[in-house]
């Protein structure tokens, strides 16, 4: 019973989140959309910037999570898995992603999160184009350069068809062939690199 108050305010925050901007949505809305008391909300989170802090930090720490498990294997299958994972997870939270996207840098709170979220990315995408030697000579600033490059064109590509075009997940598969493709192109005769 108590998960599902919990669960309730985090689904009419997300809600109220995305239609009508973080900063505009106060704790009295989103008990009001949860339907319950303004004390149950204080029981599970201290502010609505914790709150929005919780769900954007578990969402984005499911996808980092995804690429620290999918290893570093040199194939397009391996990055087809690794892109489609990351896919899925935005899929299924495309409110954070439009939230991100519409709101990530209008506070310092949100800019901190996604800016830590960006930075553990790099790391591993960073680490995992060097165990694949993926771009042989780069310096340390290139690379970061590359890994920023691949976590963007995922990233950018999410928000478009998830959160703009509002697409099901019937085009993970499309867009993870596509983006395949294109990284496969830009790292030939260098070997390839997962996501």
């Amino acid at each position: 019973m108590a998960e599902d108050k919990q669960a309730k305010i985090i689904a009419a925050a997300l809600k109220l989140f995305e239609t009508e901007g973080y900063h505009t949505t106060k704790v009295s809305d989103i008990v009001q959309e949860a339907g319950v008391a303004q004390g149950t909300f204080y029981l599970y989170f201290k502010s609505k910037e914790d709150l929005f802090r919780d769900i954007t930090e578990a969402c984005l720490g499911e996808v980092a999570e995804t690429l620290e498990k999918e290893g570093t294997e040199e194939c397009g299958e391996q990055m087809y898995r690794t892109i489609s994972n990351v896919l899925r997870v935005f899929a299924l939270n495309r409110s954070i992603l439009h939230i991100i996207y519409k709101h990530g840098f209008a506070s310092n709170e949100l800019k901190d999160i996604t800016e830590r979220f960006h930075l553990r990315l790099m790391k591993v995408v960073k680490s995992q184009l060097v165990q694949a030697n993926a771009y042989p000579g780069y310096t340390e600033e290139q690379l970061e350069i590359a890994a920023y490059s691949k976590i963007g064109m995922v990233e950018k590509c999410a928000y478009q068809w998830f959160v703009v075009k509002n697409c099901g997940m019937e085009y993970i598969e499309i867009i993870a062939h596509t983006l395949v493709d294109i990284l496969d192109c830009t790292a030939a005769g260098r070997g390839e690199a997962s996501m």
